[in-house]
């Protein structure tokens, strides 16, 4: 190998080493180039809605008033699952009295609790019919979005602010959605 270099001289050993990568450069990139890259980006939407606060009143109202239901929803499930628990306790010790003044309150805050879950959604349905009935702005938020996103040649865009787990993806282009080869794929496996 030594005399191979001494023969090549250092100037032809850069040019052979260059060629070299050169050549296993192009075997990583050919798979990449059959493949389409995702790029994902990500914006600030309650910054957005800072910005444009006079613009997003009715949207910011909305969600503190979904935040709050969700709050007061979560409070009341804990208190039926603490009651389940020690409904089970007094079965385990064998107290069918205790356990059945559990179950009837138990029953009883369920049937509270789906009432205020009904009226809470009716409340919130209402807010939002009159947000998308008077305001295009959450309109005017997806259309930019969308606009900037295919323009940069994003595939997904994410919030970095969500309020709850169904406001993470802002946006997201059609051709990284696999649903129909997913449902294919499953009608073959059946």
């Amino acid at each position: 190998m030594n005399r191979i270099i001494r023969r090549m001289g250092s100037v032809d050993v850069r040019k052979a080493l260059l060629v070299v990568a050169l050549v296993l450069l192009e075997f990583e990139i050919q798979p990449l180039a059959a493949q389409q890259m995702t790029r994902i980006a990500v914006i600030d939407m309650g910054r957005i809605l800072d910005t444009f606060s006079n613009s997003a009143s009715a949207v910011n109202s909305f969600a503190q008033k979904k935040a709050e239901i969700q709050a007061e929803v979560d409070k009341r499930a804990s208190e039926i699952k603490l009651l389940q628990a020690k409904k089970a306790e007094a079965q385990s010790r064998s107290d069918t009295g205790l356990a059945q003044s559990i179950d009837t309150e138990i029953t009883k805050k369920m049937a509270e609790l789906k009432d205020y879950v009904a009226a809470r959604q009716n409340e919130l349905d209402i807010m939002a019919k009159a947000i998308s009935a008077s305001d295009s702005f959450l309109q005017k938020i997806d259309s930019c979005v969308s606009q900037v996103a295919e323009s940069e040649g994003y595939s997904i865009v994410l919030n970095l602010t969500p309020k709850d787990a169904n406001n993470i993806i802002v946006w997201n282009s059609t051709a990284i959605d696999i649903t129909d080869e997913v449902i294919l794929a499953l009608r073959q496996g059946q």
